[in-house]
């Protein structure tokens, strides 16, 4: 019994790797490995603990892999972003892709009013000051 547990457990761990990494269903993946499985057993494999501990696990490795990829970056996420907003609209669900365009909005920085900005940075009173003086020794006059 032990033995059978720890084969079963390496064939989930297969299988979950096809399903996160290939977008495969169990189903195929039963076909193409021929283990014999119907529909229905692969369904109610696919409930159990153990499967879903293995699926669980093989996404959070594909998760890892993704966001330690050095090649991700904003603008990735954003070319990503809008190839999504295209297929939104190419299927017609326009209220999804104005909500997707606002996230791309956010992504790109335009949420904000360019008309308002802070010119001071992080400056505090005692460098405006600063400032002032060096400004007045300059043009030679109490600004």
């Amino acid at each position: 019994m032990a033995n059978n547990t720890i084969q079963r457990q390496d064939w989930y761990e297969k299988a979950a790797v096809a399903i996160v990494r290939s977008e495969k269903t169990l189903f195929q993946f039963a076909n193409e490995h021929n283990l014999g499985l119907t529909s229905t057993e692969c369904q109610n494999v696919a409930r159990t603990k153990e499967f879903q501990a293995a699926l669980r696990a093989e996404r959070n490795r594909f998760y890892k892999e993704l966001s330690t990829d050095p090649s991700r970056s904003r603008t990735t996420a954003i070319g990503q972003l809008l190839f999504a907003i295209q297929k939104l609209l190419d299927a017609e669900q326009y209220d999804k892709a104005v909500a997707a365009i606002a996230q791309l909005f956010k992504a790109e920085g335009w949420t904000t009013d360019s008309a308002q900005f802070n010119i001071f940075n992080d400056l505090n009173a005692k460098d405006i000051d600063g400032l002032k003086k060096k400004l007045q020794e300059k043009l030679g006059k109490k600004v």
